[in-house]
């Protein structure tokens, strides 16, 4: 069940079922939704009430944005919506998440992309929608054309381009900065392990779409939704400065992989 209005839209995001485009971009930002929608011909607004919803086409190919706010409680309220809204007669759901990042590698710099292929989850609200220990894995087919539009755009895996695990939390700062949280060591302890895991990258929301799309598999084969995400490192591993690297690669790279799958 989700929240409706009066009128039929749903609660948080003012949309109607079956109005958003069946290929979405999910940042975490709604100024990052505003720099998609003026790559985008034909942009619409939607909403812009709680989230800012927009539309548009991208080389003739329909596409939607919206704002997943910061971190997974509410992620997972927005991205539910949304998968319910998706006019699906137009085909299965993509949904790629661009967002940015705390490098876990001290090869993984400022300004590099990380394409994820599957997420340690350190939150607890995927795990309330499919369940403790469930694997929240990338759709392959979205994580190679991520890789592919990054390439072409001249990042070179190995160097400002990274594939693998990455990780997802509740807590900013008392998890990238263990010394303003109640239990530095544990922090500490557990930020080395993933180090030592070779785990790339740290940030708060894909895991949740991941879990909604598994979870709506298994619900019904009428609606089939696919995800996956890409970020920009904007923390060091340890040390250095935080940066502000821009966003016009991570965007125009999630949007040449969404209408190139």
């Amino acid at each position: 069940m989700t929240f409706r209005d009066e009128d039929g839209r749903f609660h948080h995001i003012k949309v109607y079922e079956g109005e958003l485009p069946n290929r979405m971009l999910l940042p975490g930002s709604r100024p990052r939704v505003k720099k998609i929608s003026e790559r985008l011909d034909d942009s619409r607004v939607l909403a812009d009430d709680r989230q800012l919803v927009v539309e548009g086409y991208y080389k003739g190919i329909r596409i939607g944005a919206v704002d997943t706010g910061m971190g997974p409680s509410s992620a997972a309220i927005v991205v539910r919506e949304v998968i319910e809204a998706i006019d699906y007669e137009r085909g299965e759901a993509y949904l790629i998440r661009p967002g940015t990042s705390g490098s876990l590698q001290p090869y993984v710099k400022v300004g590099d992309l990380v394409v994820s292929t599957a997420v340690v989850a350190d939150e607890d609200v995927s795990w309330r929608i499919v369940g403790s220990g469930f694997p929240l894995v990338s759709d392959p087919n979205i994580a190679s054309a991520l890789v592919s539009a990054a390439e072409e755009a001249g990042y070179k895996l190995g160097d400002n381009l990274h594939v693998g695990v990455t990780h997802a939390k509740s807590a900013l700062y008392e998890f990238e900065e263990p010394e303003v949280s109640a239990f530095p060591e544990k922090c500490r302890s557990r930020l080395e392990q993933l180090t030592r895991m070779g785990v790339l990258c740290t940030e708060m929301e894909l895991s949740v779409i991941l879990a909604l799309a598994s979870w709506y598999n298994a619900l019904s084969r009428e609606r089939i939704v696919k995800a996956g995400g890409v970020f920009l490192v904007l923390s060091p591993y340890e040390g250095g400065k935080f940066g502000a690297p821009p966003e016009d690669d991570l965007i125009d790279i999630s949007l040449e992989a969404l209408v190139s799958i």
